[in-house]
């Protein structure tokens, strides 16, 4: 064997040790992240009731319940430049990153200011306190904090992407470190207002909108002084890559609206109008329980979208397969933690909220199935996501959709909560295994036609 066969032989297990490495530090760092964030956001809620009264904070909840759908206008924009982002950087190709980074900020920024153009229109010409319900907030100020709420909301909505610089960077644990730092110092700014000013709701909006633009725009500092081939500049706006990032995006966009927004989103919905309030609460207390199993398998999994991406750029199918067969082998054992999770259940309830008969064993149970098969899913989309392979999964998320709205539709007489939690688990079981055949199909390169792409 030649001097130069063992080099690159060296080189190509170390750059396949690299890569888990990095895979391992992020999933480390990013549980941290995710529960200093789980903490704070907890420690926020009575934090913001002591400054506000009761009905300021009902009505603060209801606008920042609101400014969460600007997300979806963004039409899947991050997530294809993400991919294409993450692809640029590992052929080290940094001016053609920062194309489509320019690029995808530029198309924000008109989505940002048509938004912005209509929101303003419609917070000038409708009464907020008729559409808060609300007599104890003032008429003005409560007009005032919508409206800084809508702008400040609107500079995050494109701002926040040059954190998805990061994830492209792999360093996932960073993009996870700058929502965690948003949520301590907003937790400080509202424990200051507690002392320093009178209760304002306006106050509260401004804190919680400024904060994230502030960390973001601090954290691009240091990262373009490091990477400044990636520094955005006006003439790296490429209109023909527009259109690129666009169709990719809209692919994301119509994959979350689908399969994430109706199925996974509106049990809660469907299960109130077919069985209750009392019915979702229910369901509610399970689902949170459980949740945990995909909050948990989402940290793991998350670095390995883009790390998937690099690897794939540079044809490292070995590394692929060999870290697709792990993740695969952590969703099992997370399905056998649920188990374990579904005996000690009742326990578990009565030492939460005081009563082991809240939820019914059967209704547990299912809402496992559930959650196991939406980890599922996600386990072979971020591969399918991370290689730029989601025409199928665009196909499987609109025709999944529509069979379970036209089977709740056509059976609104025999539903029952039981029967929704089941319909929503059988979705993500049906596209869990056609995403899953198709995985197997690309890491082997035997996939053809529609199943590569």
């Amino acid at each position: 064997m030649s001097l130069s066969m063992i080099t690159e032989i060296k080189e190509r297990f170390h750059s396949q040790d690299k890569r888990t490495s990095i895979v391992r530090k992020n999933i480390l760092l990013s549980a941290l992240c995710k529960l200093i964030g789980m903490v704070v956001s907890f420690l926020i809620v009575p934090a913001t009731l002591g400054y506000l009264h009761t009905e300021q904070f009902g009505v603060w909840m209801t606008i920042s319940s609101m400014l969460m759908w600007f997300s979806f206008f963004d039409v899947g924009l991050g997530n294809g430049m993400r991919n294409y982002l993450t692809s640029a950087i590992s052929k080290g190709d940094f001016y053609l990153g920062r194309t489509y980074l320019t690029t995808t900020l530029g198309m924000l920024t008109i989505i940002a200011l048509v938004l912005g153009g209509i929101s303003l229109i419609i917070t000038e010409t409708v009464d907020s306190s008729a559409i808060f319900n609300t007599t104890k907030v003032d008429r003005l100020e409560l007009k005032g904090a919508l409206q800084v709420a809508v702008f400040f909301t609107l500079v995050a909505f494109v701002i926040k992407n040059i954190g998805l610089v990061f994830v492209a960077l792999q360093k996932y644990a960073l993009y996870d470190m700058l929502s965690a730092v948003g949520l301590l110092v907003s937790l400080a700014a509202i424990y200051a207002l507690r002392f320093f000013s009178e209760r304002s709701i306006l106050y509260v909006v401004v804190i919680f909108t400024i904060i994230p633009i502030i960390i973001y725009i601090l954290s691009a500092i240091p990262l373009f002084i490091r990477y400044p081939m990636l520094k955005p500049t006006l003439k790296s706006f490429n209109l023909n890559l527009s259109k690129q990032i666009l169709w990719k995006g809209i692919g994301f966009f119509i994959i979350q609206i689908t399969s994430c927004l109706v199925i996974f989103g509106g049990s809660n919905f469907f299960i109130t109008q077919i069985s209750g309030p009392e019915a979702v609460t229910t369901y509610n207390i399970a689902y949170k329980y459980f949740n945990l199993l995909a909050i948990g398998y989402t940290i793991i999994i998350s670095p390995m979208w883009n790390a998937y991406t690099d690897a794939y750029v540079k044809e490292d199918f070995p590394w692929i397969r060999k870290t697709f067969k792990r993740a695969i082998g952590l969703w099992m054992i997370s399905v056998i933690l649920g188990g374990l999770m579904l005996l000690l259940s009742s326990y578990f309830y009565t030492i939460w909220i005081g009563n082991n008969n809240a939820v019914p064993f059967h209704i547990s149970a299912l809402v496992l199935c559930f959650i196991s098969f939406f980890n599922l899913n996600n386990c072979v989309t971020y591969l399918l996501n991370g290689l730029n392979k989601i025409r199928v999964q665009i196909y499987t998320s609109v025709i999944t959709t529509i069979i379970y709205i036209i089977y709740l539709y056509l059976n609104l007489s025999s539903l029952t909560t039981e029967t929704i939690i089941m319909s929503t688990a059988i979705c993500y079981a049906l596209m869990s295994s056609i995403h899953l055949y198709q995985c197997s199909l690309i890491i082997n390169k035997k996939a053809y036609g529609y199943w590569n792409k």
